[in-house]
């Protein structure tokens, strides 16, 4: 037997369910001509005997929803939102509500709200450009099997005032989508990808494999138009960075990205970064690159829970650290010392007060974010100035953060030896 849909005509319910009260049609009149059942106009019938016209009216009409937010609170998020929080998006807006306003909404709440006092988000702003489109490449399997970096030069300050571009280096698991460390350097050098490479070392351990583009820190980029694709990569493996030779004593596999395209997991980041960040660092007070590097380990964590999936294997790729990271994870100058073991750098005399004589001998010059070091013969050795006063550091080929290293650790022994 098939199941009939008996149509339903509320707009005359009232008229049949008056002319009940009124003796005008009889229950089965009524039920025919408005679809609804005998049961229904009964009680229909009864109310309306009860409250008159009100019976046809919802109950809930005129009343205060207890989940209803207040009309202060609304304002109060709507000027937040048009005030400091107007460069973000509406989803990190309402984690932002949550973490610093103690405001807890969802974000469609968010949303209506915004979009009754016509507060749009940035993100809709945005002209999207038609681009070639790029085959998306998957996910490694495995935690661990590969690491992409990349730095980028944004106004991370703007909150305060300050306009300067610093550099973030940063680097993300590809399985996982964590982000595995960041670090803010004054310029895009080697130091900023090296602290990267610490802490993703510390927290999880050495990944296998590092996708990286070919700028002259991770490579030797050939250049002529004539080269053949084979014989730039010729030149590329010929020719060692320091950043190659790190790399190789960690036994690290790298990779070169030909485009940005290829890396596209850490452009995505990037753009996700640069829009929470800034406010992040404001929120925080973190006003210049050292405030926010003591603090950025807050945000990963932060992020990551945030953002971060699970892997299609359990199994982890990432391999334990070596005891002597910090020797190996440092900007190295080859050097040669003199008749009296000294050697010099950027017009200041080393010697080693603990150590073999190295007179005449070739040495590395090793600066980290420990201090100054010089290895010989595979061991590092801990170096002292032999003048109680700091030169000045010359030379435009050193990035800007060793130079402000060479300085912290000469002006501490300075004071050091002067108390």
């Amino acid at each position: 037997m098939k199941n009939t849909v008996v149509q339903k005509h509320k707009a005359v319910l009232p008229i049949y369910v008056k002319g009940l009260y009124q003796h005008k049609y009889t229950l089965k009149q009524a039920s025919e001509s408005t679809g609804y059942t005998i049961q229904h106009l009964c009680r229909l019938k009864k109310k309306y005997a009860e409250l008159g016209n009100k019976a046809f009216e919802h109950g809930n009409i005129g009343h205060v929803p207890p989940h209803k937010i207040d009309t202060k609170l609304r304002q109060k998020i709507a000027c937040l939102y048009s005030g400091q929080y107007s460069d973000v998006n509406f989803s990190y807006f309402q984690k932002c509500l949550q973490e610093f306003e103690n405001i807890n909404v969802s974000l469609q709440t968010v949303r209506n709200i915004l979009a009754e006092y016509n507060l749009v988000s940035p993100e809709s702003h945005k002209i999207k450009v038609k681009k070639e489109v790029h085959r998306p490449r998957l996910r490694r399997l495995n935690e661990g099997d590969l690491m992409q970096v990349d730095g980028t030069p944004f106004a991370w300050f703007y909150k305060f005032g300050d306009d300067k571009r610093y550099c973030l280096s940063g680097g993300i698991d590809d399985a996982t989508g964590k982000i595995t460390g960041l670090y803010f350097t004054e310029n895009e050098c080697l130091y900023g990808y090296l602290e990267v490479l610490r802490q993703t070392c510390n927290t999880y351990g050495v990944p296998r494999e590092i996708y990286s583009d070919r700028a002259a820190i991770f490579c030797h980029t050939p250049k002529g138009k004539r080269l053949a694709q084979w014989e730039k990569l010729e030149i590329m493996h010929e020719k060692r960075t320091q950043w190659q030779r790190i790399c190789e004593d960690l036994h690290i596999h790298l990779i070169y990205a030909w485009s940005p395209e290829a890396k596209g997991r850490v452009e995505r980041m990037w753009r996700t970064v640069q829009g929470q960040l800034p406010i992040w660092l404001y929120k925080n007070n973190a006003k210049n690159v050292e405030e926010a590097n003591r603090i950025i380990s807050k945000y990963v964590e932060w992020f990551n829970n945030q953002y971060a999936v699970k892997p299609a294997d359990d199994d982890n790729f990432y391999i334990d650290a070596p005891d002597n990271l910090d020797d190996i994870l440092c900007a190295q100058f080859n050097r040669h010392a003199d008749s009296r073991g000294c050697i010099t750098f950027q017009g200041t005399t080393f010697y080693l007060p603990d150590g073999p004589d190295i007179s005449r001998r070739d040495v590395v010059f090793c600066i980290n974010e420990y201090g100054l070091f010089a290895k010989y013969l595979g061991q590092y050795y801990r170096l002292q100035p032999t003048e109680n006063f700091v030169r000045q550091v010359v030379g435009d080929n050193l990035p800007q953060v060793v130079i402000n290293i060479i300085y912290r650790y000469l002006y501490a022994y300075g004071k050091e030896i002067s108390a």
